[in-house]
């Protein structure tokens, strides 16, 4: 049931809320976003709405400390990004230096790598070590941070023929026993114990907490329980430990109709597999800039879908591409493969809540 907005909590929260549907233009003359050349099928926003007027638009956000940021020239990325859900360590822009500072407490780890290097006493290493490795954290990443840059080129697809999200919660089975004595007569017991009191004069909670005892941890419990016909109750019960991170599957089948619509799904795959990946952030290779995240928005009409779930923002996790679905390998004169079946499955980077879901996650 959803929450009139006048009963909702004001209190301060992380998450920007996206709010009411959001347009995409589909000229490519009038958009701001590129599609033409990473689309598919290259008819997909047909005016005679073949498609039924359904597409899914992939953004494409890039790290700004990315070589490709720095090459590619202002005109190649959007203004300003509409508001995303990253996580909530992301949402809080934390300053890097504040950020490295506040790790020098979480070095043990270099404190261990100088006790295996034999590097100086142990205890002065440990401090040194975890004193150096703040200060070279904080200088090597002063220009590092998880703040992007949103490309033009957005690539335009079909909705999936199969098309769904799965909710999930962590719950656990935790042994509450002990508790449920302690509100149960525990102090009862443990004086007649203390006091050399007899089982038969305890109040009925007490006596039941020692005849759970006897059952389940009794050295004959199991043939007390069998010749009485009584079990111990573990007292278990369902803790709520967290929520799943959402992932979730596209399949699609690409059998390219023309040459032009042949280079689409090429320029699409290489769009997917180059910014699901990594790159180096110096020619060390020693540290790696993440890859690149996705906004998956679905939109009818020109207007994003209100009846669909959102997303939060994404990172492709992985690819699988079929050049032989039909068993055999056939291609154009080009050497294109005739359709080519491919499997993207991406993982969401924010949890979900109440107030995600109220609006539309």
């Amino acid at each position: 049931m959803a929450v009139p907005d006048n009963a909702k909590p004001k209190a301060n929260n992380l998450y920007t809320r996206r709010g009411g549907s959001t347009p995409f233009e589909r000229d490519d003359t009038k958009s701001e976003y590129k599609t033409q050349s990473h689309m598919y099928p290259n008819d997909l926003f047909a005016s005679d709405g073949r498609y039924g007027g359904n597409y899914a638009i992939f953004y494409i956000n890039v790290n700004i400390d990315s070589k490709l940021s720095k090459i590619l020239g202002d005109e190649q990325f959007v203004k300003e990004i509409q508001p995303r859900d990253r996580g909530d360590l992301i949402a809080q822009n934390l300053d890097t230096t504040k950020l490295f500072a506040a790790n020098a407490t979480l070095n043990a780890g270099s404190a261990l790598l100088g006790s295996a290097l034999g590097v100086g006493g142990a205890s002065g290493t440990a401090a040194a070590l975890a004193t150096v490795g703040a200060a070279a954290e904080a200088n090597y990443a002063a220009s590092a941070n998880r703040s992007q840059k949103r490309l033009k080129t957005a690539i335009a697809l079909h909705i999936p023929n199969q098309l769904q999200i799965r909710y999930g919660m962590q719950y656990s089975e935790e042994d509450t026993l002990a508790m449920s004595m302690a509100s149960s007569g525990i102090e009862e017991i443990l004086k007649a114990v203390g006091t050399g009191g007899k089982i038969k004069d305890l109040g009925d909670p007490a006596q039941a907490a020692v005849t759970n005892l006897a059952l389940s941890k009794g050295t004959g419990g199991a043939a007390m329980s069998a010749a009485t016909g009584l079990a111990a109750n573990p007292k278990k019960e369902q803790v709520f430990k967290g929520v799943d991170f959402r992932t979730f599957q596209f399949d699609y089948q690409f059998f390219p109709r023309s040459a032009d619509e042949a280079l689409n799904v090429k320029r699409i795959l290489y769009e997917f597999k180059y910014h699901m990946h990594p790159e180096f952030k110096d020619n060390n290779n020693f540290v790696y800039i993440y890859p690149s995240e996705f906004d998956i928005f679905y939109y009818q009409g020109g207007l994003e879908n209100p009846n669909l779930h959102r997303h939060t923002s994404c990172v492709l996790q992985d690819m699988n591409i079929n050049y032989t679905p039909n068993g055999n390998f056939t291609t154009f004169d080009n050497g294109m493969p005739t359709q080519i079946n491919v499997t993207l499955n991406f993982r969401e980077l924010a949890l979900l809540t109440k107030d995600k879901i109220e609006d539309g996650l």
